[in-house]
């Protein structure tokens, strides 16, 4: 079999829509693409920018009348248009070509369109790419959507010897020597240096384009993965980029490499920076990551009627056990970005607030705060010094449905001589033993980040809500070490991290130095 038909191959019975300009790589896709058996709708672009674009356009009908093969044609000044726009013309003529392909694609109701780029076209994109400083030399795509280009792997002279072979004439584009277009450039000055260098240069930079396509895909899709509480300052770099790539695409701004860099840069610093992007967007970097645009909650519990529920105004404070604050200086405590302060809830009698709609809230002292994370983890906190208290690893666990409590626990290898009595485990042995099986529904407080066997435990139970207090570096399967939530298990809890985390990560840091003491202690006894 012809060498060229051998990618058409897969799509032999489709209705195809075939861009053809005139030129031999379109021409080839053409004549192959009819030999191979395919439906064949043909679409002509005229872009009226040279002196014999009519002639190209008429060579297409004329092409297309003998081949009997339906042709759509469409015209555009794109000079004028790419002037109006304020664009290059390059970018304003692919830009409308592409409208018009697709367009007619939909109105022929054709499976997909061909367009007949080529291995060289390939080559020359991934060095283009790579003098602009491209992030990423990816070159041309195979397939994007309905578009297919299976020719990439094809070269100019094969295709244009097939031509000849067929005794088929093809149009020459007299601006494909005009220097000044740097695709020219680099096809007729550039290339033939580097043919020089290396005789299969087009192969050898169409392959680093196909292993980098490999590549960023893999990588896109681990970012793509990233789970809601993770800190994307603790991935590396390659992740962080694309991380900070797809935000950025996912709420509209237009960016560039340099966006990127100042924004992973910022990743790495303690200091909550802000930036001005492109269409005056405002961005925040905090904590490891970009502020997203929360939701902050409204009170879910009855209140007086006298207390006003509204957004924070000048002069507001709030009487904490410490004394009396500002509520302007509390969000600024809690890193509340200043894009969100405005967004915040509150309730408030006059100016004096009684409560701020955090996670966790912020009660005014003498007012009592309906349960929630803090007042669980408070309790696996209790649990937890029980632990300590037996010369346990101080971690503690709660299970609560719906504001009842389902089960309690500590640690209790040490006591059992079994490595495998965490917290965790326990408290669901115990919730599971009083619900009769799965816990759904239920929530899990842990003062320190799951570990991968707890996790799996927590995963077979089907516990709806973890919440945990501090990071297991160690151990954590929830981002300490690992977060294998990334993956897919079938269930997937939703997760709420650093709740009363500086208490929690005090206890065992207490813990271990008592135990470091003691170890001392009866080294020096004997």
């Amino acid at each position: 079999m012809n060498d060229l038909l051998i990618p058409l191959q897969p799509h032999v019975g489709q209705h195809v829509l075939l861009a053809l300009s005139g030129g031999s790589d379109s021409v080839g896709l053409l004549r192959a693409a009819l030999e191979a058996g395919l439906h064949v709708t043909a679409a002509h672009f005229n872009h009226q920018l040279r002196e014999n674009a009519g002639a190209d356009e008429q060579f297409a009908r004329d092409l297309c009348a003998r081949l009997n093969v339906p042709l759509a044609v469409a015209r555009a000044d794109v000079r004028t248009i790419s002037r109006k726009k304020g664009q290059g013309i390059e970018e304003t003529a692919r830009q409308l070509r592409y409208s018009f392909l697709t367009r007619t694609a939909k109105e022929h109701r054709t499976d997909c369109i061909f367009t007949a780029h080529t291995l060289n076209d390939q080559a020359e994109t991934v060095l283009w790419q790579l003098v602009r400083g491209t992030s990423k030399a990816t070159g041309i795509p195979p397939q994007q959507g309905r578009i297919h280009r299976p020719w990439l792997g094809a070269s100019k002279d094969r295709i244009q010897a097939y031509l000849q072979a067929l005794g088929q004439d093809w149009r020459e584009d007299e601006s494909n020597q005009d220097l000044t277009y740097t695709r020219n450039y680099l096809r007729h000055e550039v290339m033939p240096r580097l043919r020089e260098l290396n005789p299969r240069v087009e192969e050898a930079l169409a392959r680093f384009a196909r292993y980098s396509r490999e590549d960023d895909a893999l990588l896109l899709d681990l970012a793509g993965k990233m789970t809601p509480y993770s800190r994307w300052d603790s991935e590396p770099d390659p992740i962080q980029r694309r991380q900070i790539a797809l935000w950025l695409q996912k709420v509209g701004i237009e960016f560039d490499h340099q966006h990127i860099e100042q924004l992973q840069e910022a990743l790495k610093s303690p200091v909550v920076q802000h930036f001005t992007l492109p269409g005056n967007h405002q961005v925040t970097v905090q904590q490891g990551k970009i502020a997203t645009p929360q939701v902050y909650p409204r009170p879910d519990f009855s209140y007086p009627q006298h207390w006003q529920l509204r957004y924070r105004q000048d002069g507001d404070r709030i009487r904490l056990s410490g004394g009396t604050r500002k509520v302007s200086d509390v969000l600024t405590d809690r890193k509340i970005p200043r894009s969100d302060r405005d967004r915040v809830w509150l309730l408030a009698e006059g100016q004096q607030v009684h409560w701020i709609g955090l996670t966790p809230a912020v009660w005014s002292k003498g007012f009592e705060a309906p349960k929630g994370d803090v007042h669980w983890m408070k309790l696996a906190l209790q649990e937890a010094e029980k632990a300590r208290d037996q010369d346990e690893v101080p971690i503690g666990a709660v299970i609560v449905q719906q504001g009842e409590v389902l089960a309690v626990a500590h640690n209790q290898c040490e006591a059992l001589h079994d490595m495998t009595r965490h917290a965790e485990l326990e408290a669901i042995r115990r919730a599971s033993e009083k619900l009769g099986g799965h816990l759904t529904g239920c929530t899990l407080y842990v003062t320190l980040e799951p570990c991968p066997m707890c996790l799996g435990a927590i995963l077979e139970s089907r516990i709806t809500k973890v919440v945990f207090g501090a990071k297991n570096p160690k151990m954590g399967a929830l981002g300490g070490v690992m977060d294998l939530l990334r993956s897919h298990w079938g269930h997937r809890p939703e997760v709420v991290t650093g709740v009363l985390e500086k208490e929690c990560a005090a206890l065992l840091k207490a813990s271990f130095a008592r135990l470091r003491q003691h170890a001392k202690g009866e080294t020096h006894g004997t």
